[in-house]
């Protein structure tokens, strides 16, 4: 992806951001899936950063210096300052993930791309996080939907570790998932 990326190819880096997401949709082998995810989510992680990286230079070129956003001052900085010519980049990404047609690989780049919302002058709400968590609940395979939670989870305790109304959601959407995985079972799962 580093490769593509360098030799200014973002639409292969998109397009292996998602064929990453995609193998996450393969649950038949269980007993793999959570290092498969944490390999992937690994994946999807990097193409985050190589995005906000990008909008912060970005920033840096269209304001002529005076705007120079880094890990330290990321947190501090006013982005209703950001150059109009970055908020359209950033939009324009964001039209990307969102023409997505399969739920799974939407769901996965959104929120690896959630935190680049702040180039658009635009905060992750509580809303965001809902909707998400909303969209989860369109997974049929109870392994993929749980790991999609967790995933969920950690981007959004790390953007606001206040906000509880979506893993509220989360919560009640995998009791049902358990009690019907219970009560059914699961194809990939011997009986026992």
């Amino acid at each position: 992806m580093t490769k593509f990326w360098n030799r200014d190819d973002k639409v292969s880096c998109i397009r292996i951001a998602i064929q990453c997401s995609k193998l996450l949709n393969d649950t038949t082998t269980p007993l793999f899936y959570p290092q498969k995810f944490i390999l992937l989510t690994d994946i999807l992680d990097n193409f985050s950063e190589l995005v906000r990286s990008r909008m912060r230079k970005l920033t840096k070129i269209h304001s002529n210096d005076r705007i120079i956003i880094t890990d330290e001052n990321e947190d501090t900085i006013d982005f209703t300052q950001v150059p109009d010519k970055v908020r359209e980049i950033s939009r324009n990404w964001f039209n990307k993930v969102s023409c997505i047609r399969e739920v799974l690989p939407r769901i996965y780049l959104e929120l690896a791309m959630v935190s680049s919302q702040k180039y658009m002058q635009r905060k992750v709400h509580q809303s965001d996080l809902v909707r998400l968590a909303k969209m989860i609940r369109g997974i049929a395979e109870p392994l993929c939907a749980s790991y999609t939670c967790a995933y969920l989870a950690r981007v959004g305790n790390a953007l606001d570790p206040t906000s509880k109304d979506y893993l509220i959601l989360m919560v009640e959407y995998m009791f049902k998932l358990y009690d019907n995985v219970t009560k059914i079972g699961h194809s990939n799962l011997p009986d026992d």
